[in-house]
C-alpha cells in the first residue's frame, strides 16, 4: 500500500517537470572536469536571483529560470527576438558528485554550478619508499 502511494507521488512529480520543460528553452552549457570538480557555465540572459532554482533530485540536478521580461509590460512590442520563455536543463549527476558542497554563483547571466568530486574518487598519489 505504501510503495502505491510512494509510485503516485513519484508519477506526479515528474509529470510536473515534464510539464515545466515542455515549452521552455534550453540554455547552451559549458562543462569542465579538473581532478577536484566538475564546473558548470550555464547563459541564462535577463535571470535574476529570485527567479533561479535549482535542484538535486535523486541523480539529477535541475536547474530552472525565469528571464524578466526585456521590455515594460505597459509598452507595446513591435520587434522581438528575445523570447520570453522559461529556462530549463536537467543533468543527471553520479556518486562521485559530493552533493553537500555544490555551490553556484551568478555573474552577468552566466550561472557557474561547480560540483566537487568526492574524496573518494579524486585521483591519489601513492608515495614510493626506496630502501
Amino acid at each position: 500500500m505504501a510503495d502505491q502511494k510512494e509510485n503516485q507521488v513519484a508519477k506526479a512529480a515528474e509529470s510536473r517537470i515534464e510539464d515545466r520543460a515542455k515549452n521552455s528553452l534550453v540554455p547552451p552549457v559549458d562543462i569542465c572536469e579538473d581532478k577536484d570538480s566538475v564546473t558548470l557555465f550555464a547563459d541564462l540572459p535577463g535571470v535574476g536571483k529570485d527567479n533561479l532554482e535549482l535542484q538535486i533530485d535523486k541523480d539529477t540536478l535541475q536547474i530552472f529560470a525565469r528571464p524578466a521580461p526585456a521590455a515594460d509590460p505597459n509598452a507595446t512590442a513591435h520587434y522581438t527576438e528575445f523570447p520570453e520563455k522559461d529556462y530549463y536543463r536537467a543533468f543527471t549527476i553520479g556518486e562521485e558528485i559530493d552533493r553537500e558542497k555544490i555551490t553556484a554563483s551568478m555573474n552577468n547571466g552566466v550561472l557557474k554550478l561547480v560540483l566537487p568530486k568526492a574524496e573518494k574518487v579524486k585521483p591519489k598519489k601513492i608515495d614510493i619508499a626506496f630502501s
